[in-house]
């Protein structure tokens, strides 16, 4: 069996102009595997958070030299000779060896990277796909028989607003769902089509057609309710059908415009309490034919949640993302409270493979959908396309077909799609 010779880390720039994390490791039969990690260097309060310098002298304290020493000089030298297929007992000793609850001891993104690096050099060992080794793992780590037998879905974000874009849009993504019938190069297809379109329809009133950090356009719009005129407009040009080859998402983010106990829209000439949010969002819902939304309500407002969920839980994906992070704790609350039926899913907000899988497999045992999801900062990996196919995901949500660090995600699932899966 080949064993591990040497990880080496170093920081390379990611989407947002920040550093962040890379490495290179490198088996002793002469086999090496890269992998890079996202950044969010403003975690929601209940996510691990990631290892910066603080150095101002060094990228204005976004730094990562200390975590490049500890991979380096620390990680690197006890797992020499350690065989990369010893992926679990690797996290486990990742997690010791932080010993805190949100990793601020490593940092997510230290540990997250040995653990991707870990889980490539395993499968390039065995000569597999990465989604082969992962789909294999996570039926050895819980005694399981999950077949790769589709790809997941997908969501496609095409305007930005929140703190994604500089516009007066509260909301922070404005989606597309093509229908989870189409294949995977159809619906990928369907969303470029609508994309390019939406850039016309954008044109046509004169609004600017620059796009956001994750490559949604970001129009100057006077409401919420404007971005997703537009859409439906440009959906319509292209004769697709609306609620039937194509349907509505929304990430609202709700944390971001939660002042006070209550919900700041600029359309609204006062602040919403949680009743009154509920009823904005119940008549988008009459008026759009929308099959998800994320974090409608602000992480605290379990109030919201579960009315949100009483109401629409049968109809609708509801999505946790800050209000679960990808923790396991988390989203057993949410379960038991009956606050969600979906859960976004990011590898940074936890920090190893295996504490990833273990949230991915409570889900499934629960019932409850899971969406593969990038982060803001991030970098042309591709480790989460694999990871959406490994579990056999629900939906996968890369952002806009646009952007090369989006782009290359959802390649990565239309190379498996034509080579692999044929």
């Amino acid at each position: 069996m080949a064993k591990i010779k040497q990880i080496f880390a170093y920081e390379v720039i990611d989407s947002h102009a920040i550093p962040t994390l890379e490495g290179v490791l490198t088996l002793d039969n002469g086999i090496s595997v890269v992998s890079s990690v996202p950044t969010n260097v403003n975690p929601s309060r209940y996510e691990a958070i990631e290892l910066r310098d603080n150095n101002p002298q060094e990228y204005d304290g976004l730094g990562l030299k200390t975590a490049v020493s500890y991979i380096n000089n620390g990680i690197s030298p006890k797992l020499t000779n350690v065989d990369p297929l010893k992926l679990n007992a690797i996290d486990l000793w990742l997690i010791k060896a932080d010993g805190t609850k949100n990793k601020s001891k490593l940092g997510v993104n230290t540990v997250l990277l040995i653990s991707q690096l870990i889980a490539k050099a395993a499968a390039a060992s065995q000569n597999l796909p990465l989604f082969r080794f992962l789909n294999q793992y996570y039926n050895q780590l819980f005694n399981q028989s999950l077949k790769i037998e589709r790809l997941p879905s997908t969501i496609f974000n095409m305007i930005n607003g929140g703190k994604h874009a500089n516009n007066n849009l509260e909301i922070q993504e404005f989606q597309i769902i093509p229908s989870t019938g189409f294949s995977f190069s159809q619906s990928y297809q369907t969303a470029v089509i609508i994309f390019n379109q939406l850039k016309e329809t954008i044109l046509q009133y004169a609004a600017s057609t620059a796009v956001g950090d994750e490559g949604g356009f970001t129009p100057s719009l006077s409401s919420n309710i404007d971005a997703l005129e537009i859409i439906f407009e440009t959906i319509s040009k292209k004769n697709l059908r609306i609620g039937l080859d194509v349907f509505f998402g929304l990430d609202v983010a709700a944390n971001k415009f939660f002042k006070n106990n209550h919900y700041l829209l600029k359309e609204s000439a006062r602040p919403l309490n949680t009743n009154d949010f509920l009823n904005y969002l119940s008549n988008l819902l009459k008026k759009y034919n929308f099959l998800a939304i994320e974090d409608p309500f602000a992480d605290d407002d379990w109030k919201g949640w579960q009315s949100f969920y009483s109401q629409y839980g049968n109809d609708i994906y509801i999505i946790g993302d800050d209000l679960t992070v990808t923790n396991y704790e988390r989203l057993e609350k949410a379960i038991k409270n009956r606050l969600i039926n979906s859960i976004s899913i990011k590898p940074n907000q936890i920090g190893t493979v295996t504490e990833v899988l273990k949230v991915i497999n409570l889900a499934k045992k629960n019932k409850i959908n899971v969406i593969i999801s990038h982060r803001a900062g991030e970098s042309n990996e591709t480790f989460l396309a694999d990871l959406a196919l490994a579990v056999q995901a629900d939906f996968v949500k890369f952002g806009a077909p646009c952007r090369g660090e989006r782009v290359a995600k959802y390649n990565r699932l239309l190379q498996i799609e034509k080579t692999e899966l044929k």
